[in-house]
């Protein structure tokens, strides 16, 4: 029995171990053939050219060309190679928004000189400081602008490059406040009541409407859109609803002009408007050297007593001015003539009016355009704002806006000084002429601010200075 149960034993077990390596065979997992080595080398992702990267855009060529993507909308901007380093003028304007933040159409707001540099894979725009002037014969100017921190408002990774310039994104330019802090900064402590507040910039809902680029400048609108979920200010009548506000901007991109002219040196016995430069390095208690404000002009006939200009000032009156009023603004302005002459100039302003069917856009910085408009609130009565090269004050293009609801209560003034105008004008004038007059001495007198880029008296406005300087007469 022993014997037996000895033989058994080392059976079991061996029949155990051959059952467990059938199993393990069954379950072991078979290695791969080893992979054949791949000698050659995987060739890298070609990159996108710029012909890739624009084949669904528009292309605006310009000054600066745009690109615009048909299908979503966002812009790409090309710099040429030889634009680095160079200077150009930046021109804001608000086109349309509220009038209590002042927004208007038409309002000129940022005006500055920018320059374009590459860094490494970016392009940079930079604001240059204006403020100062150094006198390149005194050796302090080696240190010129050493205290003065660059102001860097844009910083764009370069999207792709060819031989001439390089392509990169255009949004974070234009759909923003980079260029021109559009929403008003409120003060600090100002109960949230007392001014209407635009909200927060929404991106999602901001986008390029337009983009016009030309040789010398290159024009680009967009509509900012705003969003404040809790206005304690609801606005006047103009805001359609306080929670979402649209604003609608242009940015101006202008090369700076290659001529001759000459700054003029401000002279405080007489008001202009102009640039403030400071000279840094004078021993004059009063170190300025501002310029002012000025058309340039120049005589075809130099050696003539008065002669007509190369270019005049060329003034275009918007369609949208009241018929009636058109021969009287174009008289107007025809009449600031006679002050030309007296400095030389024969046919220094040329009036001409708008087409009622024309295509060409007012807010195109090439015309220099007479509007007229009908706000809720309008914050004057008529404006003449200009835009210069903040280096030389040349002035490089303006536009008049009158409101017409500023002058609706005119002939109702009229009506009451019908027989003061009969005394003082010895009846020669007709009451229905009166307001007339008066709105034509205000485009009159808002030409003169940019004419001659001085301060006039508000008694132009006065009907009756108005009257007889126009000398309308109806006998």
């Amino acid at each position: 029995m022993r014997s037996t149960t000895q033989w058994l034993l080392p059976a079991a077990l061996l029949l155990s171990m051959t059952s467990m390596a059938q199993r393990n065979d069954k379950t072991a997992v078979v290695a791969p053939p080893a992979a054949v080595a791949d000698t050659a080398k995987k060739a890298a992702p070609k990159p996108l050219s710029i012909a890739d990267k624009i084949k669904s855009s528009k292309k605006h060529a310009g000054l600066f060309t745009v690109y615009q993507d048909t299908a979503t909308g966002t812009t790409q901007l090309y710099v040429r190679k030889d634009q680095l380093g160079q200077e150009f003028i930046y021109q804001s304007f608000s086109l349309s928004g509220p009038t209590s933040l002042f927004l208007n159409q038409s309002m000129h707001r940022s005006t500055l000189i920018f320059a374009i540099r590459k860094v490494y894979d970016k392009v940079e725009f930079a604001t240059q400081n204006t403020n100062f002037f150094y006198d390149p014969n005194n050796a302090v100017t080696k240190s010129a602008n050493v205290d003065v921190p660059e102001a860097v408002f844009l910083s764009e990774k370069i999207a792709g490059e060819d031989s001439t310039g390089y392509l990169i994104a255009a949004d974070g330019l234009f759909v923003g406040e980079k260029l021109d802090p559009v929403k008003p900064l409120n003060p600090p402590g100002l109960p949230p009541t007392a001014i209407f507040n635009l909200g927060g910039l929404n991106p999602m809902k901001s986008r390029v409407t337009g983009v016009r680029s030309y040789p010398n400048n290159t024009d680009v609108v967009v509509d900012l859109a705003y969003d404040n979920p809790m206005p304690f200010n609801q606005g006047g009548k103009d805001i359609t609803d306080a929670r979402f506000n649209k604003v609608r901007m242009q940015h101006s991109f202008i090369e700076v002009p290659k001529n001759d002219f000459r700054p003029r040196r401000d002279d405080p016995r007489v008001g202009y408007f102009g640039s403030e430069v400071d000279d840094m390095t004078s021993l004059s208690p009063t170190p300025f050297k501002d310029v002012i404000n000025r058309w340039h002009l120049v005589k075809k006939d130099p050696n003539a007593a008065i002669s007509e200009p190369v270019e005049p000032i060329v003034w275009w009156v918007e369609n949208t001015t009241p018929v009636e009023l058109r021969p009287y603004v174009m008289e107007a302005g025809n009449k600031w003539n006679e002050a030309f002459e007296k400095a030389g100039f024969k046919n220094a302003v040329v009036m001409k009016q708008m087409p009622d069917d024309a295509t060409w856009d007012p807010a195109d910085i090439r015309y220099n355009v007479i509007r007229w408009v009908s706000s809720a609130y309008p914050s004057y009565g008529a404006i003449g704002p200009s835009f210069t090269n903040p280096r030389t004050g040349q002035i490089l293009g303006s536009d008049i806006t009158v409101e017409w609801r500023s002058g609706a209560g005119t002939p109702i003034q009229s009506e009451l000084y019908e027989k003061a105008c009969c005394y003082f004008l010895g009846r020669s004038v007709c009451p229905k002429q009166i307001g007339t007059a008066i709105a034509a001495c205000r485009c009159s007198q808002t030409l003169g601010y940019l004419q001659h880029g001085a301060r006039v008296g508000y008694a132009v406005y006065d009907w009756r200075y108005c009257c007889r300087s126009a000398g309308w007469r109806c006998g």
